[in-house]
């Protein structure tokens, strides 16, 4: 689920900051634009094909069925077959492009990292801890490419789905889009308010499933010196307040998912009732045809569907671009000692004399 993605608010960038890590990371990007240029081309494609359909349907009983023309309803149905093979494939080429984009880029951001790495000065490992660099190489990568597999392709389908269809909408017919909207605000504010309780209540459910973790590690490598105090009684209890913490943390992130979720749905059926009422009585009048209320109840969904991923797909961008700012970092960082290119070579004669050389660690005088 997109939703499971949360960012705490030491790493939650601003806007200035994320701007400049999207600059770096679209010329980081550089080797793999003709591939993500194809995407969002097919994005574009399978987007248009998605609102075609109402589109068709609506021609279809205004100029086939009404008018019991069989020959306009047989195009129709022959030109949405075509479209539905032309969504097909757009739908996988757009798939296959992305992932190949999104796999290339993280793998030369692996290697811009590892490389980096091995030119830095022994001092920057007694500054940084190891399992915070592996943490960056295999955590922070692993949150980059959630979003570039799956989530950058939702987010720009979503947004275009979402502008496209208010648009068709309107043009089909301004009063019934006007009843359409009534409910949108509302979606809106509920989206902002899900984004932001569910992203604390996340962040929560991944505090308890490491304190859980850590106690029944505890209750396993100690498991000697717990039996031989008699520890068991206690150390048990300890894990059941941990388990019950995160299965607490748990259904209260359902809770929030259940609420917004049901408000969307309500909202949807709340917006169809009041386009067929309504509908109904502008078809009574002349004002539309029924064709077009049929699109507009089929395009409901491409309406309202959109802005519930953008809510959801929020926190995976925040937690992604704050993944990659971690990585620039490391990719940024200036070694201490810089290599020459042309480094002196000295003569070799099997003697070493050491004279006048101190160790010590850093932050310490010796």
């Amino acid at each position: 689920m997109w939703g499971l993605s949360a960012v705490s608010e030491e790493d939650r960038l601003d806007r200035v900051q994320t701007l400049k890590v999207l600059r770096r990371a679209y010329s980081m990007a550089r080797s793999q634009r003709r591939l993500i240029l194809s995407s969002l081309a097919f994005v574009l494609v399978g987007t248009l094909v998605t609102l075609a359909g109402p589109t068709l349907v609506r021609f279809a009983i205004d100029n086939g069925i009404k008018v019991k023309d069989g020959s306009a309803l047989n195009r129709v149905v022959v030109l949405y077959v075509i479209v539905t093979v032309i969504g097909y494939i757009s739908g996988r080429l757009q798939y296959i492009t992305i992932n190949r984009a999104g796999e290339g880029f993280l793998r030369e951001l692996r290697i811009n990292v590892f490389d980096k790495l091995q030119k830095q000065s022994m001092s920057y490992f007694d500054r940084e801890k190891a399992g915070v660099l592996v943490s960056r190489m295999t955590a922070d990568i692993e949150s980059m490419a959630e979003l570039i597999q799956f989530g950058l392709l939702q987010f720009v389908s979503a947004f275009l789905l979402l502008c496209l269809a208010t648009i068709l909408l309107f043009v089909m017919s301004w009063q019934l889009s006007l009843v359409a909207l009534l409910v949108l605000p509302v979606l809106i504010i509920a989206s902002i308010r899900f984004q932001r309780t569910s992203n604390h209540a996340y962040l929560d459910v991944r505090e308890k499933v490491g304190n859980n973790l850590s106690t029944l590690q505890e209750g396993i490598t100690g498991v000697r010196v717990i039996q031989a105090y008699g520890q068991e009684a206690n150390r048990s209890e300890r894990f059941r307040q941990s388990n019950r913490a995160l299965f607490d943390s748990h259904m209260y992130s359902v809770k929030i998912s259940t609420w917004y979720f049901g408000l969307v749905e309500f909202a949807g059926i709340a917006a169809t009732g009041a386009i067929i009422g309504f509908g109904g009585w502008l078809v009574h009048r002349g004002s539309v045809s029924i064709g077009t209320v049929t699109a507009f109840v089929l395009l409901l969904a491409n309406l309202f569907d959109p802005v519930q991923q953008l809510s959801q797909l929020y926190n995976t961008v925040q937690s992604s671009t704050a993944a990659l700012h971690k990585l620039i970092g490391i990719i940024d960082a200036v070694p201490d000692v810089a290599e020459v290119d042309e480094p002196t070579q000295l003569p070799e004669r099997g003697v070493i004399v050491v004279d006048n050389v101190t160790f010590g660690y850093a932050g310490s005088e010796r």
